[in-house]
């Protein structure tokens, strides 16, 4: 479990202390299972969450357990609600069989848009891209509605877009994963994964400040290639949103 705080541009005051729990890069199949899929749910739903952010990577190289995964995932409880962003893998097996059953279980998939979301008295945007492996990204048309100075969530799977979403001036949350933080780590040596993701090389885990934008890099739960973590855990994400305003 990883909990941070983000003071986040123009979050209203009745907004502070809005929460949102991060889960990314499941990968059902072959090394993540249901099971463990079903254990995630139950650890975001312990939290009490506003809204539940998944960025990507659901399924692996096939989109034979996607129906399993969506029933799995209708578990998910948040006040504000389920959004998703598509990753990579998501693609290369079969995108719109992946979005059909996470909209199938609830999940609020975006694709170049964005939602507002009206509780506590303040507006909360959040606008989900697809995979940089797809396209680069339409800020522009993505983000039809938004205006600079209110609060904006961006999920994104690959983090160095977050390079792009600064350069187009966009201040934001920006939460992604795709990296699996190495997945296996040596102290002292670059990681496996690090080497071999594209727009994942710049930005591995953790919190970073990319000009405007405020990034968090998931570490994910699932694996890929090997079904090892090394001195690189599973991450499930709390992040508590503060008002500027009360700061």
């Amino acid at each position: 479990m990883v909990r941070r705080e983000v003071v986040l541009s123009g979050l209203a005051a009745g907004l502070d202390g809005f929460r949102i729990v991060q889960v990314s890069d499941i990968h059902l199949e072959p090394f993540t299972t249901p099971a463990d899929v079903s254990r995630v749910v139950e650890v975001c739903n312990a939290l009490r969450p506003d809204m539940v952010a998944l960025t990507g990577d659901f399924v692996t190289n096939h989109v034979r357990p996607a129906g399993e995964l969506a029933e799995r995932l209708a578990g998910l409880q948040a006040r504000a609600g389920v959004f998703a962003c598509l990753g990579n893998h998501d693609f290369w097996s079969d995108a719109p069989v992946v979005e059909r059953a996470l909209r199938q279980a609830g999940v609020d998939v975006l694709r170049g848009e964005t939602k507002v979301l009206r509780c506590g008295g303040g507006e909360l945007r959040v606008a989900g891209f697809d995979s940089r492996y797809v396209q680069r990204p339409r800020w522009r048309s993505g983000l039809e509605g938004w205006a600079s100075g209110q609060a904006l969530v961006v999920l994104m799977h690959e983090p160095d877009v977050a390079d792009d979403l600064a350069g187009a001036g966009v201040a934001a949350l920006q939460l992604s994963g795709h990296t699996h933080g190495g997945q296996l780590r040596i102290p002292g040596r670059e990681p496996m994964q690090f080497r071999r993701a594209r727009w994942g090389k710049k930005y591995l885990s953790g919190a970073y400040r990319v000009g405007p934008v405020q990034l968090h890099v998931n570490r994910g739960i699932g694996c890929v290639g090997l079904p090892l973590r090394f001195f690189c855990p599973p991450e499930v994400t709390e992040i508590t949103l503060r008002s500027p305003e009360l700061s």
